[in-house]
């Protein structure tokens, strides 16, 4: 079995023109490049990122090349671990930093980068002590049931948005979404250990390969909470101002879901908490 050439691995802020491949952000593609002296390389990434933890890219080219790749850590991945063909590689674990790969690579070749998610809050003390949940990259919102209204849009369109003359705008509608469940919660959390709160469900991947829903999304939260009744819509319909928490509510404790905002068209992700 022959053996690999030498491999540097470590990790450092922005990558310099060495004419090596940066995956700044991952996602299901491919990318031709030339690399090196000017090889053609195809990488072929494969990932449900960032629903999943691992991303995997394989190489494809007609020669061995010699070439950096440079993989973004995410600030919020504390250790993340890299695989070549299958073999576990050593890095240097710098949340904010890049992993750079050094090496002659060859059509074949795999790379696998997985990046441990964990929960985390986020308090926002200039917007009343509320709260924002956090797994990994995503930030969740409530799962408030959507309900639908048609409206015509040469009605509802304002300003500069109106349809030129001609246009038939019953072809184009404009869709109202309300609330089809109620919003108004604060979550109850555990003083001493908040994350301890949280119960995370991680779900097969959508049939539909479109997890982009409230009903599809491969990955929630489950949380108690109560509502708080003096928090309601203002006069425009939106959702009223927080209040400085913790919040008093009388109202029974339940349990609520969390989704992932790009699941959502109706947004509350920064919660108020309720007093104990």
């Amino acid at each position: 079995m022959a053996r690999a050439g030498p491999i540097t691995l470590k990790t450092f802020g922005s990558p310099p023109p060495d004419n090596g491949v940066f995956a700044a952000l991952y996602c299901e593609s491919t990318v031709k490049v030339k690399v090196g002296t000017g090889t053609l390389v195809e990488i072929r990434e494969t990932t449900h990122y960032p629903f999943d933890s691992t991303m995997q890219f394989a190489m494809k080219m007609d020669k061995s090349e010699n070439f950096p790749l440079y993989l973004r850590i995410p600030k919020w991945c504390k250790s993340p671990r890299v695989k070549l063909n299958g073999t576990l590689l050593t890095t240097l674990s710098k949340s904010n930093g890049n992993i750079r790969i050094s090496r002659e690579w060859k059509s074949g070749d795999q790379i696998e980068l997985f990046l441990p998610m964990q929960l985390s809050l986020t308090t926002w003390e200039k917007n009343h002590k509320s709260v924002s949940v956090n797994y990994g990259p995503l930030t969740f919102s409530l799962k408030i049931m959507e309900d639908y209204i048609k409206k015509e849009s040469g009605k509802t369109a304002v300003q500069d948005s109106k349809w030129q003359e001609g246009v038939d705008a019953a072809n184009w509608p404009s869709w109202e979404i309300h609330p089809g469940s109620e919003w108004n919660y604060g979550l109850v959390l555990n003083q001493k250990e908040p994350l301890k709160s949280f119960k995370l469900t991680l779900k097969p991947w959508p049939a539909s390969n479109f997890p982009f829903t409230i009903d599809e999304v491969p990955v929630s939260i489950e949380v108690s909470a109560r509502q708080i009744p003096a928090w309601t819509l203002d006069q425009y319909k939106l959702c009223g101002v927080l209040t400085d928490g913790p919040v008093a509510s009388s109202e029974p404790e339940v349990k609520v879901q969390l989704v992932p905002m790009g699941a959502a068209r109706l947004r509350i992700s920064s919660f108020p908490i309720i007093k104990q």
